[in-house]
């Protein structure tokens, strides 16, 4: 498993737990659970053949989620918003990161210097009022973006600044550097905030997310509130400890991780 770590660089700003997602047990008749499904998630399917698979494909998923959780009894496996998709469908729209990580194998990174120690046991960057809500890419795969905002969300609050949702949007309809829903990389968002977009990070409220239906929108580059700035990015060594270390010291960061 590989993991690429980078965190953003603020400009100089001027002077939570997450709720759990109810799940649907994975045991039980399955009609009934992919009816509940359905209803729960705002599925429809255009033909009867089409539900006819998609029922097969749950049926599958369910007998596969069960298998796990025997595995694994500490975990919680159970009904999702993916859960009729086929293995393959979930990995064409949700595991982006790889050819992008591949990518910027070769490219010049600014690696930060990473002061020697251990990182504390824990740190939950929740409670330090560092984290915004849990947000949904939908079936966009925007992944990257949320990766990207998230960073930047996290080091605005952990300089001093209010904690400030803000926007996915504008990365996946104006970031020409990546791919809207098929995919990008956080090191490309970031140089297109500070290149193209003079640092500015516009407030979630002001440039909604309306892409949950895999859709691009043509990008709105004006009027919009900025919710933040930043001046550039590093990147951490590839190592499990400086990584931690790095988290705890100074915040949020952002990583790619590939199988």
């Amino acid at each position: 498993m590989h993991a690429h770590a980078l965190v953003t660089l603020l400009a100089a700003a001027v002077s939570v737990a997450p709720a759990a997602m109810a799940v649907l047990r994975a045991d039980g008749p399955v009609e009934p659970l992919f009816a509940a499904f359905k209803q729960k998630y705002g599925r429809s399917y255009g033909t009867a053949a089409e539900e006819a698979f998609r029922l097969r494909v749950f049926e599958d998923n369910m007998r596969r989620s069960r298998m796990y959780a025997a595995a694994n009894p500490h975990a919680t496996f159970g009904v999702t918003p993916f859960s009729d998709l086929t293995p393959e469908e979930f990995r064409t729209r949700y595991h982006n990161g790889e050819r992008h990580f591949e990518a910027a194998r070769g490219r010049v990174r600014t690696l930060v210097q990473v002061p020697p120690g251990k990182a504390p046991a824990a740190v939950d960057w929740r409670r330090k009022g560092a984290v915004t809500p849990v947000k949904d890419q939908g079936t966009c795969g925007s992944c990257w973006s949320f990766s990207a905002i998230g960073n930047i969300e996290g080091q605005w609050a952990a300089a001093g600044n209010p904690l400030t949702s803000l926007s996915e949007q504008m990365l996946v309809s104006c970031d020409f550097k990546d791919n809207g829903c098929g995919g990008g990389f956080m090191d490309n968002a970031f140089e297109w905030i500070v290149k193209e977009n003079s640092g500015k990070v516009y407030t979630e409220k002001s440039y909604p997310y309306v892409s949950e239906d895999g859709s691009k929108p043509f990008c709105i580059p004006y009027g919009h509130e900025v919710g933040a700035t930043i001046t550039g990015h590093v990147d951490i060594p590839h190592d499990e400890d400086a990584i931690a270390k790095y988290l705890a010291d100074n915040g949020p960061v952002a990583v790619a991780v590939t199988p």
